[in-house]
Protein backbone atom coordinates (compact mmCIF):
# COMPACT_ATOMS: atom_id res chain seq x y z
CA UNK A 1 0.00 0.00 0.00
CA UNK A 2 1.53 3.14 -1.08
CA UNK A 3 2.95 5.30 1.38
CA UNK A 4 0.97 3.65 4.77
CA UNK A 5 4.14 4.22 6.79
CA UNK A 6 4.95 7.70 6.10
CA UNK A 7 1.39 7.90 6.55
CA UNK A 8 1.34 6.23 9.58
CA UNK A 9 4.02 8.36 11.57
CA UNK A 10 2.08 11.41 10.98
CA UNK A 11 -1.48 10.17 11.86
CA UNK A 12 -3.06 11.16 14.91
CA UNK A 13 -3.85 8.07 17.46
CA UNK A 14 -7.74 7.00 17.09
CA UNK A 15 -9.37 5.91 19.63
CA UNK A 16 -11.11 2.82 18.37
CA UNK A 17 -14.79 1.96 19.14
CA UNK A 18 -16.33 -1.34 20.09
CA UNK A 19 -15.06 -4.02 22.56
CA UNK A 20 -13.42 -7.60 22.69
CA UNK A 21 -14.76 -10.01 20.50
CA UNK A 22 -15.20 -12.24 23.19
CA UNK A 23 -17.45 -15.55 21.08
CA UNK A 24 -17.87 -17.11 18.00
CA UNK A 25 -20.59 -15.02 16.16
CA UNK A 26 -23.53 -16.78 14.36
CA UNK A 27 -22.69 -17.72 11.18
CA UNK A 28 -25.44 -16.53 8.47
CA UNK A 29 -26.59 -19.34 5.81
CA UNK A 30 -24.63 -19.40 2.65
CA UNK A 31 -24.48 -20.94 -0.15
CA UNK A 32 -21.80 -23.42 -1.29
CA UNK A 33 -19.84 -22.24 -4.23
CA UNK A 34 -20.05 -24.76 -6.89
CA UNK A 35 -19.44 -24.86 -10.57
CA UNK A 36 -22.32 -23.06 -11.75
CA UNK A 37 -20.78 -20.23 -9.84
CA UNK A 38 -17.80 -19.82 -11.51
CA UNK A 39 -17.79 -16.41 -12.25
CA UNK A 40 -16.54 -14.55 -15.95
CA UNK A 41 -16.91 -11.13 -17.30
CA UNK A 42 -19.86 -9.76 -19.19
CA UNK A 43 -19.26 -6.66 -21.08
CA UNK A 44 -18.77 -4.19 -17.71
CA UNK A 45 -20.37 -6.34 -14.73
CA UNK A 46 -19.29 -9.98 -13.62
CA UNK A 47 -22.02 -13.03 -14.32
CA UNK A 48 -21.68 -16.81 -12.57
CA UNK A 49 -22.17 -19.60 -14.37
CA UNK A 50 -19.36 -19.06 -16.30
CA UNK A 51 -20.96 -15.40 -17.29
CA UNK A 52 -24.11 -17.11 -18.23
CA UNK A 53 -25.62 -16.98 -15.10
CA UNK A 54 -26.72 -13.76 -12.48
CA UNK A 55 -24.88 -10.62 -12.02
CA UNK A 56 -22.49 -11.05 -8.79
CA UNK A 57 -21.32 -8.02 -7.28
CA UNK A 58 -17.78 -8.93 -5.42
CA UNK A 59 -17.89 -6.61 -1.95
CA UNK A 60 -15.28 -7.52 0.77
CA UNK A 61 -12.27 -6.62 2.49
CA UNK A 62 -8.44 -7.89 1.82
CA UNK A 63 -6.13 -10.47 4.01
CA UNK A 64 -3.45 -8.22 4.96
CA UNK A 65 -0.67 -9.09 7.08
CA UNK A 66 -1.75 -12.79 6.44
CA UNK A 67 0.94 -13.79 3.71
CA UNK A 68 2.92 -11.12 3.82
CA UNK A 69 4.00 -8.93 6.49
CA UNK A 70 4.04 -5.13 6.61
CA UNK A 71 5.64 -3.37 10.16
CA UNK A 72 3.15 -0.82 10.32
CA UNK A 73 0.18 -2.94 10.72
CA UNK A 74 1.69 -6.50 11.01
CA UNK A 75 3.93 -8.00 14.27
CA UNK A 76 6.94 -7.63 12.41
CA UNK A 77 10.18 -6.03 13.95
CA UNK A 78 12.30 -5.49 11.30
CA UNK A 79 12.39 -3.60 8.02
CA UNK A 80 10.16 -6.14 5.55
CA UNK A 81 9.22 -10.19 5.15
CA UNK A 82 12.23 -10.58 3.39
CA UNK A 83 14.55 -9.13 6.92
CA UNK A 84 12.20 -11.13 9.00
CA UNK A 85 12.58 -14.70 6.69
CA UNK A 86 16.47 -14.07 6.07
CA UNK A 87 16.92 -13.10 10.12
CA UNK A 88 15.10 -16.11 11.30
CA UNK A 89 16.49 -18.28 8.71
CA UNK A 90 19.85 -17.32 9.85
CA UNK A 91 19.47 -17.88 13.44
CA UNK A 92 17.16 -20.86 13.42
CA UNK A 93 17.99 -23.13 9.87
CA UNK A 94 14.85 -23.12 7.31
CA UNK A 95 12.57 -25.44 8.95
CA UNK A 96 12.38 -23.54 12.25
CA UNK A 97 11.58 -20.58 10.46
CA UNK A 98 8.81 -22.09 8.22
CA UNK A 99 7.25 -23.32 11.73
CA UNK A 100 7.64 -20.35 13.21
CA UNK A 101 5.84 -18.48 10.14
CA UNK A 102 3.18 -20.79 9.74
CA UNK A 103 2.62 -20.76 13.62
CA UNK A 104 2.14 -16.86 13.19
CA UNK A 105 -0.29 -17.58 9.94
CA UNK A 106 -2.30 -20.19 11.87
CA UNK A 107 -2.98 -17.35 14.63
CA UNK A 108 -4.00 -14.08 12.09
CA UNK A 109 -6.76 -15.85 10.36
CA UNK A 110 -8.60 -18.45 10.85
CA UNK A 111 -12.19 -20.14 10.65
CA UNK A 112 -13.75 -17.47 12.50
CA UNK A 113 -12.52 -14.45 11.08
CA UNK A 114 -13.75 -15.59 7.70
CA UNK A 115 -17.10 -16.06 9.61
CA UNK A 116 -17.02 -12.71 10.31
CA UNK A 117 -16.42 -11.51 7.00
CA UNK A 118 -19.55 -13.72 6.28
CA UNK A 119 -21.64 -12.42 9.30
CA UNK A 120 -20.40 -8.52 7.72
CA UNK A 121 -22.47 -9.36 4.49
CA UNK A 122 -19.43 -9.86 2.12
CA UNK A 123 -18.96 -12.20 -0.04
CA UNK A 124 -14.93 -11.66 -1.60
CA UNK A 125 -11.82 -11.83 -0.16
CA UNK A 126 -8.59 -10.15 -1.57
CA UNK A 127 -5.15 -12.49 -0.35
CA UNK A 128 -1.87 -10.72 -0.78
CA UNK A 129 0.47 -13.41 -1.40
CA UNK A 130 4.41 -12.96 -1.58
CA UNK A 131 6.18 -15.27 -4.05
CA UNK A 132 8.13 -16.83 -1.05
CA UNK A 133 5.33 -18.41 0.17
CA UNK A 134 5.18 -20.68 -3.11
CA UNK A 135 8.89 -20.70 -4.17
CA UNK A 136 11.94 -20.37 -2.62
CA UNK A 137 14.18 -17.12 -3.12
CA UNK A 138 15.94 -19.40 -6.14
CA UNK A 139 12.58 -19.43 -7.81
CA UNK A 140 12.26 -23.76 -6.61
CA UNK A 141 9.02 -24.40 -5.63
CA UNK A 142 8.52 -25.36 -2.10
CA UNK A 143 7.45 -28.98 -0.62
CA UNK A 144 4.20 -28.38 -0.11
CA UNK A 145 3.02 -24.59 -1.54
CA UNK A 146 -0.56 -25.14 -1.81
CA UNK A 147 -1.80 -25.87 1.77
CA UNK A 148 -2.39 -22.53 2.94
CA UNK A 149 -4.20 -21.44 -0.12
CA UNK A 150 -6.26 -24.59 -0.22
CA UNK A 151 -7.40 -23.91 3.25
CA UNK A 152 -8.62 -20.76 2.52
CA UNK A 153 -9.99 -21.48 -0.79
CA UNK A 154 -12.08 -24.33 0.76
CA UNK A 155 -13.47 -22.61 3.47
CA UNK A 156 -14.52 -19.48 1.63
CA UNK A 157 -15.97 -21.43 -0.53
CA UNK A 158 -17.93 -23.56 2.23
CA UNK A 159 -19.27 -20.09 3.32
CA UNK A 160 -20.16 -18.06 -0.26
CA UNK A 161 -16.72 -16.43 -0.52
CA UNK A 162 -14.87 -15.95 -3.46
CA UNK A 163 -10.90 -15.48 -3.51
CA UNK A 164 -9.08 -13.41 -5.35
CA UNK A 165 -5.12 -14.56 -5.89
CA UNK A 166 -2.79 -11.30 -5.79
CA UNK A 167 0.36 -11.75 -6.24
CA UNK A 168 1.72 -9.07 -3.25
CA UNK A 169 5.12 -8.98 -3.90
CA UNK A 170 7.21 -11.16 -6.59
CA UNK A 171 10.87 -11.64 -6.87
CA UNK A 172 13.14 -8.49 -7.15
CA UNK A 173 9.95 -6.23 -5.79
CA UNK A 174 7.90 -4.60 -8.23
CA UNK A 175 7.56 -1.49 -6.20
CA UNK A 176 9.24 0.00 -3.78
CA UNK A 177 7.89 -0.25 -0.68
CA UNK A 178 7.66 -2.95 1.82
CA UNK A 179 4.50 -4.10 1.13
CA UNK A 180 6.37 -6.19 -1.67
CA UNK A 181 7.67 -7.85 0.65
CA UNK A 182 11.12 -6.29 0.22
CA UNK A 183 11.42 -2.49 0.64
CA UNK A 184 13.74 -0.50 -1.70
CA UNK A 185 14.46 2.06 -3.77
CA UNK A 186 15.17 0.44 -7.27
CA UNK A 187 12.35 -2.71 -8.38
CA UNK A 188 14.36 -5.17 -9.59
CA UNK A 189 11.38 -7.03 -11.57
CA UNK A 190 11.75 -4.19 -14.39
CA UNK A 191 15.63 -4.93 -14.80
CA UNK A 192 16.05 -8.67 -14.16
CA UNK A 193 14.82 -10.82 -16.71
CA UNK A 194 15.52 -14.14 -14.20
CA UNK A 195 12.93 -12.47 -12.01
CA UNK A 196 10.38 -11.99 -14.55
CA UNK A 197 11.26 -15.42 -15.97
CA UNK A 198 10.43 -16.54 -12.42
CA UNK A 199 7.29 -14.36 -12.34
CA UNK A 200 6.16 -16.19 -15.41
CA UNK A 201 6.62 -19.68 -13.83
CA UNK A 202 4.76 -18.49 -10.67
CA UNK A 203 1.87 -17.56 -12.42
CA UNK A 204 1.48 -20.62 -14.28
CA UNK A 205 1.84 -22.84 -11.35
CA UNK A 206 -0.86 -20.96 -9.42
CA UNK A 207 -2.74 -21.12 -13.00
CA UNK A 208 -2.73 -25.21 -12.89
CA UNK A 209 -3.07 -25.90 -9.34
CA UNK A 210 -6.56 -23.32 -9.38
CA UNK A 211 -7.75 -24.22 -13.10
CA UNK A 212 -11.34 -25.10 -12.97
CA UNK A 213 -11.88 -23.97 -9.18
CA UNK A 214 -15.08 -21.70 -8.64
CA UNK A 215 -14.25 -20.91 -5.64
CA UNK A 216 -11.56 -18.34 -7.22
CA UNK A 217 -12.25 -15.41 -8.11
CA UNK A 218 -9.14 -14.82 -10.24
CA UNK A 219 -5.97 -13.93 -10.69
CA UNK A 220 -4.81 -10.18 -9.58
CA UNK A 221 -1.52 -10.21 -11.72
CA UNK A 222 0.59 -7.40 -9.67
CA UNK A 223 0.18 -5.43 -6.83
CA UNK A 224 0.79 -1.65 -7.34
CA UNK A 225 3.81 -2.01 -9.81
CA UNK A 226 5.22 1.51 -9.65
CA UNK A 227 8.58 2.88 -11.29
CA UNK A 228 8.03 1.12 -14.75
CA UNK A 229 6.72 2.39 -17.97
CA UNK A 230 3.63 2.25 -19.78
CA UNK A 231 4.75 0.34 -22.41
CA UNK A 232 6.95 -2.49 -19.84
CA UNK A 233 4.10 -2.86 -17.63
CA UNK A 234 1.70 -3.50 -20.31
CA UNK A 235 4.07 -6.10 -21.99
CA UNK A 236 4.87 -7.64 -19.11
CA UNK A 237 0.93 -8.05 -18.23
CA UNK A 238 0.86 -9.12 -21.39
CA UNK A 239 3.15 -11.68 -21.28
CA UNK A 240 1.84 -13.10 -18.37
CA UNK A 241 -1.55 -13.06 -20.00
CA UNK A 242 -0.23 -15.46 -22.46
CA UNK A 243 1.18 -18.12 -20.00
CA UNK A 244 -2.07 -18.41 -17.93
CA UNK A 245 -4.64 -18.66 -20.64
CA UNK A 246 -3.64 -21.90 -22.67
CA UNK A 247 -3.62 -23.51 -18.93
CA UNK A 248 -6.51 -21.44 -17.79
CA UNK A 249 -8.89 -20.18 -19.68
CA UNK A 250 -11.46 -19.32 -17.68
CA UNK A 251 -10.77 -17.32 -14.35
CA UNK A 252 -11.29 -13.56 -14.76
CA UNK A 253 -7.48 -12.20 -15.02
CA UNK A 254 -7.16 -8.39 -12.98
CA UNK A 255 -4.47 -5.65 -14.10
CA UNK A 256 -3.28 -3.13 -11.94
CA UNK A 257 -3.13 0.31 -12.86
CA UNK A 258 -2.42 1.49 -9.28
CA UNK A 259 -2.00 5.25 -9.63
CA UNK A 260 -3.45 6.05 -12.88
CA UNK A 261 -5.55 4.49 -15.37
CA UNK A 262 -3.77 5.69 -18.18
CA UNK A 263 -1.20 3.34 -17.18
CA UNK A 264 -3.61 0.68 -18.95
CA UNK A 265 -3.88 0.06 -22.39
CA UNK A 266 -7.17 -0.84 -24.21
CA UNK A 267 -8.12 -4.42 -23.55
CA UNK A 268 -8.30 -4.81 -27.37
CA UNK A 269 -5.05 -3.44 -27.98
CA UNK A 270 -3.77 -6.80 -27.35
CA UNK A 271 -6.39 -8.72 -27.50
CA UNK A 272 -7.48 -9.50 -24.05
CA UNK A 273 -10.54 -10.88 -23.15
CA UNK A 274 -12.42 -11.59 -19.71
CA UNK A 275 -10.35 -9.20 -17.56
CA UNK A 276 -11.17 -6.83 -15.09
CA UNK A 277 -9.20 -3.36 -14.28
CA UNK A 278 -8.18 -2.50 -10.84
CA UNK A 279 -7.51 0.55 -9.40
CA UNK A 280 -6.01 1.82 -5.68
CA UNK A 281 -7.49 4.65 -4.14
CA UNK A 282 -5.78 6.93 -1.36
CA UNK A 283 -5.23 10.53 -0.67
CA UNK A 284 -2.20 10.11 2.14
CA UNK A 285 0.21 13.66 1.18
CA UNK A 286 0.84 15.77 3.92
CA UNK A 287 -2.35 16.49 5.71
CA UNK A 288 -5.09 15.03 3.64
CA UNK A 289 -5.41 11.82 5.84
CA UNK A 290 -7.31 14.48 8.52
CA UNK A 291 -8.47 16.92 5.97
CA UNK A 292 -12.38 16.26 4.71
CA UNK A 293 -12.26 18.12 1.33
CA UNK A 294 -8.98 16.48 0.33
CA UNK A 295 -10.53 12.96 1.08
CA UNK A 296 -13.88 14.38 -0.87
CA UNK A 297 -12.36 15.61 -3.68
CA UNK A 298 -10.24 12.06 -3.87
CA UNK A 299 -13.62 10.12 -3.56
CA UNK A 300 -15.58 12.52 -6.17
CA UNK A 301 -12.59 11.95 -8.98
CA UNK A 302 -12.10 7.71 -8.60
CA UNK A 303 -15.75 7.57 -8.66
CA UNK A 304 -15.62 9.37 -11.89
CA UNK A 305 -12.86 8.06 -13.67
CA UNK A 306 -13.97 4.38 -12.42
CA UNK A 307 -17.44 5.39 -14.37
CA UNK A 308 -15.46 6.75 -17.75
CA UNK A 309 -13.26 3.36 -17.73
CA UNK A 310 -15.67 1.30 -17.43
CA UNK A 311 -17.72 2.58 -20.38
CA UNK A 312 -14.80 3.36 -22.45
CA UNK A 313 -13.18 0.21 -22.06
CA UNK A 314 -16.45 -1.94 -21.31
CA UNK A 315 -14.82 -3.75 -18.59
CA UNK A 316 -16.01 -4.14 -15.51
CA UNK A 317 -13.68 -2.23 -12.68
CA UNK A 318 -12.79 -2.99 -9.23
CA UNK A 319 -11.59 -0.75 -5.93
CA UNK A 320 -8.78 -3.26 -4.95
CA UNK A 321 -8.03 -1.10 -2.10
CA UNK A 322 -9.31 2.45 -0.30
CA UNK A 323 -9.78 4.05 3.11
CA UNK A 324 -10.92 7.43 3.41
CA UNK A 325 -9.94 7.44 7.13
CA UNK A 326 -12.04 8.26 10.08
CA UNK A 327 -14.73 10.45 7.66
CA UNK A 328 -17.66 7.65 7.82
CA UNK A 329 -19.77 10.06 5.53
CA UNK A 330 -17.51 9.58 2.96
CA UNK A 331 -16.85 6.06 3.37
CA UNK A 332 -20.97 5.79 2.66
CA UNK A 333 -20.52 8.23 -0.52
CA UNK A 334 -17.49 5.95 -1.50
CA UNK A 335 -18.74 2.65 -1.34
CA UNK A 336 -22.97 3.83 -2.65
CA UNK A 337 -20.81 5.31 -5.74
CA UNK A 338 -19.19 1.50 -6.17
CA UNK A 339 -22.44 0.04 -5.76
CA UNK A 340 -24.41 2.01 -7.85
CA UNK A 341 -22.16 1.18 -10.84
CA UNK A 342 -21.58 -2.45 -9.79
CA UNK A 343 -18.58 -2.49 -9.07
CA UNK A 344 -16.24 -4.65 -7.22
CA UNK A 345 -14.10 -3.51 -4.19
CA UNK A 346 -12.03 -4.35 -1.03
CA UNK A 347 -11.10 -2.10 1.70
CA UNK A 348 -7.74 -2.48 3.06
CA UNK A 349 -7.94 -4.30 5.40
CA UNK A 350 -9.63 -6.85 7.52
CA UNK A 351 -7.38 -5.69 10.82
CA UNK A 352 -4.47 -4.40 11.82
CA UNK A 353 -2.21 -4.56 15.22
CA UNK A 354 -2.47 -1.03 16.28
CA UNK A 355 -4.55 1.63 17.02
CA UNK A 356 -5.42 3.23 13.52
CA UNK A 357 -8.68 3.60 13.27
CA UNK A 358 -10.77 3.00 10.21
CA UNK A 359 -7.72 0.86 8.79
CA UNK A 360 -9.28 -2.20 9.82
CA UNK A 361 -12.09 -3.99 11.28
CA UNK A 362 -10.21 -5.14 14.12
CA UNK A 363 -7.24 -3.29 15.43
CA UNK A 364 -5.10 -2.22 18.64
CA UNK A 365 -3.78 -5.66 19.54
CA UNK A 366 -1.73 -4.87 23.17
CA UNK A 367 0.63 -8.27 22.50
CA UNK A 368 3.94 -7.80 22.83
CA UNK A 369 5.57 -8.11 18.98
CA UNK A 370 8.46 -10.21 19.15
CA UNK A 371 12.02 -9.18 18.14
CA UNK A 372 13.05 -11.54 15.88
CA UNK A 373 17.29 -10.61 15.80
CA UNK A 374 17.30 -11.24 20.04
CA UNK A 375 14.15 -13.53 20.47
CA UNK A 376 14.04 -17.43 21.21
CA UNK A 377 12.15 -19.52 18.52
CA UNK A 378 9.81 -20.73 21.61
CA UNK A 379 9.56 -16.59 22.73
CA UNK A 380 8.76 -15.65 19.41
CA UNK A 381 6.23 -18.28 18.65
CA UNK A 382 4.67 -17.58 21.89
CA UNK A 383 4.12 -13.81 20.93
CA UNK A 384 2.74 -14.76 17.76
CA UNK A 385 0.04 -16.91 18.89
CA UNK A 386 -1.22 -14.11 20.45
CA UNK A 387 -2.31 -12.25 17.33
CA UNK A 388 -5.68 -14.06 17.24
CA UNK A 389 -8.14 -11.93 16.12
CA UNK A 390 -10.13 -12.39 19.58
CA UNK A 391 -7.12 -10.39 21.44
CA UNK A 392 -7.92 -7.26 19.33
CA UNK A 393 -10.70 -4.73 19.61
CA UNK A 394 -13.50 -4.73 16.82
CA UNK A 395 -13.81 -1.66 15.40
CA UNK A 396 -18.01 -1.90 15.36
CA UNK A 397 -18.91 1.55 14.15
CA UNK A 398 -16.86 0.79 10.85
CA UNK A 399 -18.24 -2.58 10.68
CA UNK A 400 -22.08 -1.30 11.00
CA UNK A 401 -21.12 1.47 8.37
CA UNK A 402 -19.77 -0.94 6.44
CA UNK A 403 -22.28 -3.98 6.12
CA UNK A 404 -25.00 -1.49 4.88
CA UNK A 405 -23.30 -1.74 1.24
CA UNK A 406 -22.10 -5.24 1.15
CA UNK A 407 -25.62 -7.01 0.05
CA UNK A 408 -24.86 -9.35 -2.57
CA UNK A 409 -28.53 -9.29 -4.15
CA UNK A 410 -27.67 -8.74 -7.53
CA UNK A 411 -28.34 -5.12 -9.30
CA UNK A 412 -29.53 -5.10 -12.76
CA UNK A 413 -28.19 -2.42 -15.26
CA UNK A 414 -30.42 -2.17 -17.70
CA UNK A 415 -32.46 -5.54 -17.01
CA UNK A 416 -35.80 -5.77 -14.63
CA UNK A 417 -36.02 -7.20 -11.39
CA UNK A 418 -39.10 -8.29 -9.12
CA UNK A 419 -40.14 -7.68 -5.82
CA UNK A 420 -41.11 -10.55 -3.70
CA UNK A 421 -42.95 -10.27 -0.07
CA UNK A 422 -41.80 -12.49 2.63
CA UNK A 423 -45.24 -11.65 3.73
CA UNK A 424 -47.14 -13.80 1.17
CA UNK A 425 -44.52 -15.45 -0.85
CA UNK A 426 -46.53 -12.85 -3.60
CA UNK A 427 -44.43 -10.88 -6.03
CA UNK A 428 -45.38 -6.41 -5.89
CA UNK A 429 -47.31 -5.67 -8.95
CA UNK A 430 -47.97 -2.08 -9.59
CA UNK A 431 -51.70 -2.47 -10.51
CA UNK A 432 -53.75 -0.75 -13.48
CA UNK A 433 -49.98 0.34 -15.15
CA UNK A 434 -48.80 1.86 -11.49
CA UNK A 435 -51.92 3.85 -11.48
CA UNK A 436 -53.03 2.29 -8.28
CA UNK A 437 -50.80 1.76 -5.16
CA UNK A 438 -48.13 -1.33 -4.93
CA UNK A 439 -49.88 -4.74 -4.17
CA UNK A 440 -48.20 -7.74 -3.28
CA UNK A 441 -51.13 -10.53 -4.96
CA UNK A 442 -49.41 -12.21 -7.66
CA UNK A 443 -48.24 -15.52 -7.66
CA UNK A 444 -46.03 -14.89 -10.81
CA UNK A 445 -44.01 -12.02 -12.42
CA UNK A 446 -45.27 -9.91 -15.88
CA UNK A 447 -44.35 -6.72 -16.62
CA UNK A 448 -46.48 -5.20 -13.58
CA UNK A 449 -44.78 -6.94 -11.17
CA UNK A 450 -40.91 -5.76 -12.91
CA UNK A 451 -39.02 -2.98 -11.72
CA UNK A 452 -35.52 -1.37 -12.71
CA UNK A 453 -33.57 -0.99 -9.74
CA UNK A 454 -31.63 2.14 -9.53
CA UNK A 455 -28.69 2.55 -7.23
CA UNK A 456 -28.30 6.03 -6.17
CA UNK A 457 -25.19 7.96 -4.90
CA UNK A 458 -26.10 8.66 -1.35
CA UNK A 459 -26.48 4.91 -1.33
CA UNK A 460 -30.61 4.46 -1.05
CA UNK A 461 -31.78 2.50 -3.87
CA UNK A 462 -35.57 3.65 -6.11
CA UNK A 463 -37.45 1.52 -8.24
CA UNK A 464 -38.82 2.47 -12.13
CA UNK A 465 -41.87 0.37 -12.26
CA UNK A 466 -41.69 -1.34 -16.22
CA UNK A 467 -46.13 -0.81 -16.31
CA UNK A 468 -45.15 3.16 -16.83
CA UNK A 469 -41.77 3.92 -16.78
CA UNK A 470 -42.54 6.09 -13.45
CA UNK A 471 -40.82 5.97 -10.14
CA UNK A 472 -41.99 4.85 -6.85
CA UNK A 473 -42.91 6.84 -3.91
CA UNK A 474 -44.10 6.57 -0.48
CA UNK A 475 -47.03 8.81 -0.81
CA UNK A 476 -47.45 10.91 2.00
CA UNK A 477 -50.14 12.41 0.74
CA UNK A 478 -52.02 8.93 0.38
CA UNK A 479 -51.22 7.54 4.37
CA UNK A 480 -47.45 6.74 2.82
CA UNK A 481 -49.11 4.43 0.29
CA UNK A 482 -46.51 3.20 -2.63
CA UNK A 483 -47.22 4.24 -5.94
CA UNK A 484 -45.36 4.19 -8.92
CA UNK A 485 -46.17 8.16 -10.28
CA UNK A 486 -42.91 9.75 -10.02
CA UNK A 487 -41.01 11.13 -12.96
CA UNK A 488 -38.01 11.75 -11.26
CA UNK A 489 -36.12 10.81 -7.61
CA UNK A 490 -36.20 12.74 -4.84
CA UNK A 491 -36.59 11.95 -1.29
CA UNK A 492 -40.29 10.42 -1.64
CA UNK A 493 -38.76 8.36 -4.31
CA UNK A 494 -35.95 6.55 -2.07
CA UNK A 495 -35.71 3.60 0.03
CA UNK A 496 -32.61 2.43 2.49
CA UNK A 497 -32.06 -1.68 1.83
CA UNK A 498 -31.25 -2.69 5.12
CA UNK A 499 -29.98 -6.40 5.07
CA UNK A 500 -31.85 -9.14 7.20
CA UNK A 501 -30.25 -12.36 8.60
CA UNK A 502 -32.24 -14.45 6.69
CA UNK A 503 -31.35 -13.09 3.24
CA UNK A 504 -34.33 -10.91 3.18
CA UNK A 505 -34.41 -7.06 3.14
CA UNK A 506 -36.42 -4.33 4.45
CA UNK A 507 -37.21 -1.08 3.07
CA UNK A 508 -36.75 2.16 4.51
CA UNK A 509 -38.53 5.09 3.04
CA UNK A 510 -36.62 7.91 3.18
CA UNK A 511 -40.04 10.54 2.64
CA UNK A 512 -40.59 9.70 6.68
CA UNK A 513 -38.01 7.31 8.14
CA UNK A 514 -40.42 4.32 8.12
CA UNK A 515 -39.95 0.96 6.83
CA UNK A 516 -42.66 -0.52 4.07
CA UNK A 517 -44.87 -3.23 5.20
CA UNK A 518 -47.28 -5.65 2.73
CA UNK A 519 -50.20 -5.04 4.90
CA UNK A 520 -52.31 -8.18 4.70
CA UNK A 521 -55.13 -6.44 6.62
CA UNK A 522 -55.52 -4.01 3.85
CA UNK A 523 -55.20 -6.30 0.79
CA UNK A 524 -51.57 -6.91 0.92
CA UNK A 525 -51.35 -2.83 -0.11
CA UNK A 526 -47.49 -1.86 0.44
CA UNK A 527 -47.59 1.12 3.09
CA UNK A 528 -44.01 2.95 4.49
CA UNK A 529 -46.02 3.28 7.86
CA UNK A 530 -43.62 0.78 10.31
CA UNK A 531 -41.30 2.28 12.99
CA UNK A 532 -39.04 -1.08 13.16
CA UNK A 533 -39.15 -4.51 11.65
CA UNK A 534 -41.90 -6.79 12.89
CA UNK A 535 -41.63 -9.86 10.84
CA UNK A 536 -42.67 -10.97 7.56
CA UNK A 537 -44.75 -8.62 6.66
CA UNK A 538 -41.42 -6.06 6.44
CA UNK A 539 -39.32 -8.21 4.71
CA UNK A 540 -38.33 -8.81 0.56
CA UNK A 541 -36.62 -10.01 -1.59
CA UNK A 542 -35.13 -8.43 -4.75
CA UNK A 543 -34.96 -11.31 -7.53
CA UNK A 544 -32.68 -10.56 -10.82
CA UNK A 545 -34.68 -11.46 -14.23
Amino acid sequence: MFKRKKLISTMITITILGGLLVSRPLVSKAAVIGSTGFLKTSGTIVKDNYGNGSIVNLRGTNLGGWMLQEPWMSPCSVTDEWNLRETLTNRFGEATKESLITGYQNAWLTTTDLDNIKNMGMNFVRVPILYLELMDKYGNWKANPWTKLDWLVNNCASRGIYVLLDLHGTFGGQNTFDNCGQANSDPQLWKNTTYQDRTVALWQGIATHFKGNAAVAGYDLLNEPDRVSKDQLNNFYDRLYKAIRPIDPDHMIYMEAAWDWNQLNAPSAKGWTNVVYEMHFYAMASGQATDWNAQNNMITGALQGMKDHQSMWNVPVYAGEFCPFEFNDLWEKFLAGFNAMNASWTNWTYKVTSNYGNWGYFNNNPSSVPNVTTDSAATIASKWAQFTTNNFKANTTFQTLVKKYTTTVPVPITGYSSLKAAANSNFVCADNSGTSPLVANRPTAGDWELFKVINNSDGTISFQSKANNLYVCADLNQSAKLVARSSSISTWEKFSKVAQGDGTIALKALANNQFVTTDLDNGAVLYANRASVGGAWEAFTILGQ
